[in-house]
């Protein structure tokens, strides 16, 4: 499982390894880091048989990493994730470390500046598979303070994004993986923009990809009142409703790859 936050704060892992009887590993971390970071993961330990499931929630990138000290959070401590990073990604990684170990130093020494040790941010509160186990009910928002005007954003596709991902197409089949898109949880309520762009964007996106777009967006539109504290995070019925769903799309993609002559 491929994407941001959206895959961390979405997916019940062990729902779909039961489901579909295979493992789960649930790559999902933070939408500042971009997509291409994200990409980068699943090719780690790739193998055949594989299946990356991406579900990105945007799809216009600039093929950069945005937020650094996410990445220098990711990386400082566990040196076997550099491979993560390309090579055009380091001298850009590096000249960012003097500030981001600036900005560290002064949270160990400015008072109430600490690790979060508990919480959905927590290690402690991620499990095996890469889920955000533990969501407090006094964290959760009311729909309101989440799903303000112009605040949901109807992805855009383009070439950038879209090249890298046909790239990562390649990649898998090459290791004699899959590479597959799925959707993303989408708020549905009264500032929710009109389906008909969300089904243009479905449109242009499958036009651009050249590996199968499993999911059909309008089934993820999802009530506000199951999202947690973002337009993206969902809480824990809203998860289950958004994987069942995802299930629902892995098995009619499963069934079609039984119906391909060999």
């Amino acid at each position: 499982m491929v994407g941001n936050s959206n895959i961390a704060f979405g997916i019940n892992s062990k729902l779909i390894e039961d489901a579909v009887n295979m493992p789960v590993v649930n790559l999902g971390f933070h939408g500042g880091v971009g997509n291409a970071f994200h990409e980068e993961m699943a090719k780690i330990n790739l193998n055949s048989g594989d299946i990356i499931i991406v579900c990105h929630s945007t799809f216009s990138d600039d093929n950069k990493i945005a937020d650094l000290e996410q990445v220098w959070g990711a990386i400082e401590y566990h040196k076997d994730v550099w491979e993560i990073l390309r090579p055009e990604d380091y001298l850009y990684v590096l000249r960012s470390f003097p500030r981001y170990w600036l900005r560290t130093l002064l949270k160990k020494i400015t008072p109430g500046e600490r690790v979060i040790a508990q919480g959905p941010y927590s290690r402690q509160g991620i499990n095996k598979y890469g889920d955000a186990l533990v969501k407090p009910q006094k964290g959760q928002k009311s729909p309101e303070k989440i799903f303000l005007p112009g605040k949901m954003d109807i992805p855009e596709v383009n070439d950038t994004c879209a090249k890298r991902l046909n790239k990562l197409n390649e990649f898998a089949k090459s290791k004699g993986a899959v590479v597959l898109i799925a959707g993303y949880p989408i708020g549905k309520g009264e500032n929710t923009p009109p389906v008909e762009k969300y089904k243009e964007f479905q449109k242009n996106l499958r036009e651009k990809l050249e590996c199968e777009v499993i999911s059909d967006y309008m089934d993820y539109f999802i009530p506000y009142e199951y999202f947690y504290d973002t337009v993206l995070h969902l809480n824990e019925e809203g998860t289950d409703i958004r994987t069942k769903q995802l299930i629902s799309d892995i098995k009619k993609w499963q069934e079609k790859q039984k119906n391909i002559p060999l």
